[in-house]
């Protein structure tokens, strides 16, 4: 990836979406990235919460989705994606989830901004307020990459 490419972090709930709904915002953001208009930063835990959140009962019979076609999403993001190890948990959010979000953008933050794309209020209301983190929406996000 050239150096100035946006780096992300997408929390579960939009990757959920992504993966259900491939129209809307959440959807142009897993597009996106799989066209390499960003990177997308994930750690062990991040996929651990998407696999088991994503193989839940009533999201597999709601949805019809099979196993494999998970896979395949799983796969996607690993393969295109960006490994980061986060040894440091940050204590900022209510959910350690969250937390976990926020670690891995300041892991591998230098001085270009690390994007936390999340539809989460806990996390939306420490945007601004974590020097190099810009978190957003996945609307907000897509408007970034578009401008």
């Amino acid at each position: 990836m050239p150096k100035n490419t946006p780096q992300g972090v997408i929390d579960t709930n939009v990757l959920v979406r992504a993966f259900l709904k491939t129209n809307g915002s959440d959807g142009r953001i897993f597009a996106a990235f799989v066209k390499s208009k960003f990177e997308l930063l994930y750690s062990d835990a991040l996929l651990k919460e998407l696999i088991r959140v994503l193989n839940y009962p009533r999201i597999l019979k709601r949805y019809h989705h099979d196993k494999h076609k998970i896979d395949v999403f799983i796969q996607t993001i690993i393969t295109f994606g960006k490994f980061v190890y986060a040894p440091e948990k940050v204590n900022l959010c209510r959910d350690p989830d969250d937390d976990e979000l926020l670690s891995i953008a300041l892991a591998i933050y230098t001085r270009k901004p690390i994007f936390v794309i999340s539809g989460d209020r806990d996390l939306l209301v420490l945007s601004r307020k974590i020097k190099g983190v810009k978190i957003m929406t996945a609307a907000g996000f897509i408007r970034q990459l578009s401008g």
